[in-house]
């Protein structure tokens, strides 16, 4: 288990609830903490009660896309760096392409194998931990 998640909050925001709950559990299998929600409008609410280490966003949600909420985090000083995954069924090269301008931490494409997925988002986790400590230090 990794020592940085065990303090780690996590945001997931997935409208697929068997996907949803997959993702929880790899995200908690690393010993961090999951809030999940299935709308934008739910992380949208979230988030001003809440400062997650990482978000974890699908790409098409029942109220809009990732990329929009990606694009509301990055408004805000608070989340301009939060490492973000995008989760893909299906994206066009241009929206990708917006994605990866407006800093996403990486994109998993569905089906995505649980180690992947575990990888990356420890990964993700590990890079905002020794961000915040070099930001203390």
């Amino acid at each position: 288990m990794d020592i940085h998640a065990r303090q780690s909050l996590v945001l997931l925001i997935e409208s697929d609830a068997k996907s949803s709950a997959q993702c929880r559990g790899l995200i908690e299998g690393i010993g961090a903490t999951c809030h999940t929600v299935s709308s934008l409008a739910d992380a949208e609410a979230l988030l001003r009660h809440s400062a997650p280490d990482v978000v974890v966003v699908d790409h098409d949600l029942q109220d809009g896309s990732g990329l929009d909420f990606i694009a509301l985090l990055r408004q805000g000083a608070h989340h301009r760096n939060t490492p973000i995954l995008l989760l893909t069924g299906e994206i066009e090269a241009h929206q990708l392409e917006r994605a990866v301008m407006m800093g996403i931490y990486a994109f998993l494409a569905k089906p995505f194998s649980n180690e992947e997925f575990t990888k990356l988002v420890s990964s993700a986790i590990a890079e905002e931990a020794q961000r915040v400590r070099n930001n203390d230090e």
